[in-house]
């Protein structure tokens, strides 16, 4: 599997309107401190999170939306999804080529998902009519749930980070590899334990939202990322060999990359940038 990073930022990094010291030596250093919404493309067919950026993001990194055929939503937080680009897939704007998207998402996601769509285009992605004028079709999965699609298999994990509104995280599997899309997430709750209990983790993608500081409310601070990957590695999911990227950066308690990178090493995990391949 290839893992591409098209945005690694919570919200955006620098932070819009913001002049706090991080934003500023973000602009300052620019080149990985500068950072997209978060969102992830797997091989060139599987996104997750259908954000703000993700347009841009593959253009830049010199990949086409059009070959996309999957797409895991983990929430519908403005950050993570953008409805204009699923409104873009209406018949007047005149796509060619596309292949049918098939969506993943829990229903109360998938739900706020469609009637944001409905909203602007008088389509939803759920009902036949919307779904086949869209060329999209919507599947409901849930915290345990294991769907298959393509060469892929994916568990749908616990998450308490918007709990109302179905938010998920995922683990990827193809071809023996396993992929824990963490984002975004508290500390994983005992569910969230025993879904991924039994399963080796090749590659973890965690959320570390807030860095150095004590705030970590709906998302993970430094010492949670390195408790959560303690607890992973006590039953049995990590191990010396997965590979770990801290993910969905803030600028609150995250300085630009260079800086978060080394202090990130020194425990034994990394930060990831936008652009970032990695190869399983």
């Amino acid at each position: 599997m290839k893992i591409t990073m098209l945005g690694t930022a919570a919200i955006g990094y620098p932070l819009t309107f913001c002049n706090c010291d991080n934003c500023k030596e973000a602009r300052i250093k620019r080149g990985k401190s500068i950072r997209k919404r978060a969102s992830v493309l797997i091989n060139d067919d599987l996104l997750i999170d259908l954000g703000p950026d993700t347009q841009t993001a593959m253009t830049m990194y010199d990949k086409d939306m059009g070959r996309v055929k999957y797409l895991l939503q983990t929430h519908i937080h403005t950050d993570h999804y953008d409805e204009g680009l699923l409104c873009a897939r209406i018949p007047y704007m005149a796509m060619y080529n596309h292949p049918k998207l098939e969506i993943y998402a829990h229903p109360n996601c998938l739900k706020i998902m469609s009637d944001r769509v409905n909203q602007y285009e008088n389509a939803d992605i759920i009902s036949e009519e919307g779904s086949k004028k869209l060329k999209v079709h919507s599947n409901i999965i849930n915290a345990g749930d294991v769907v298959e699609f393509g060469n892929y298999k994916v568990k749908a994990i616990e998450t308490t980070h918007d709990i109302k509104n179905g938010a998920l995280l995922y683990v990827i599997n193809q071809d023996n590899k396993n992929i824990f899309y963490a984002t975004d997430t508290p500390a994983l709750t005992e569910n969230a334990l025993a879904q991924l209990k039994g399963i080796r983790l090749d590659l973890v993608i965690m959320d570390h939202t807030f860095g150095n500081i004590d705030y970590s409310f709906s998302h993970l601070n430094e010492k949670l990322f390195i408790e959560q990957i303690n607890i992973l590695k006590a039953i049995g999911c990590v191990d010396n060999n997965t590979k770990v990227y801290g993910t969905h950066i803030s600028h609150d308690g995250m300085s630009y990359h260079e800086k978060v990178e080394q202090r990130a090493i020194s425990n034994g995990y990394h930060i990831a940038y936008d652009g970032l391949e990695i190869d399983l």
